[in-house]
């Protein structure tokens, strides 16, 4: 796949973080990025949420295709699921959070981010 100048100009100068980053290469590439068996890649926090949808929101056919993040692995496709629950919930909460970091302002989206999470999560 050849990158779009928005592809081009968000990894020059866009908000990187290792999920917004596993998005990118999945969704460019089809490429997944692994930590021993684990794939833990995906947004843990509503920092790390911010961080793909302002990925999505500069990369208009990244948000075309974003029902695809499903296919990096379980907790994937369950954020995939309830992508724009988590984004209404981390806008009600954090107006501003695409201008800033909301540390600590987006307490409901941050428990919804974990029990999807821990939902998700594969156990032994």
């Amino acid at each position: 796949m050849e990158l779009s100048d928005a592809a081009i100009e968000w990894l020059v100068n866009g908000e990187h973080g290792v999920s917004s980053m596993a998005m990118f290469n999945w969704l460019a590439f089809g490429k997944r990025r692994t930590v021993g068996n684990w794939h833990v890649d995906f947004p843990h926090d509503p920092d790390d949420f911010r961080r793909c949808q302002l990925l999505l929101r500069a990369v208009p056919e990244f948000q075309q295709r974003r029902a695809y993040v499903a296919g990096l692995g379980s907790v994937w496709a369950a954020f995939s699921m309830r992508w724009d629950e988590i984004a209404a919930l981390l806008e009600q909460e954090c107006p501003d959070a695409y201008e800033k970091y909301p540390r600590g302002e987006a307490p409901k989206c941050y428990d919804l981010i974990k029990s999807i999470i821990q939902g998700a999560w594969p156990t032994k």
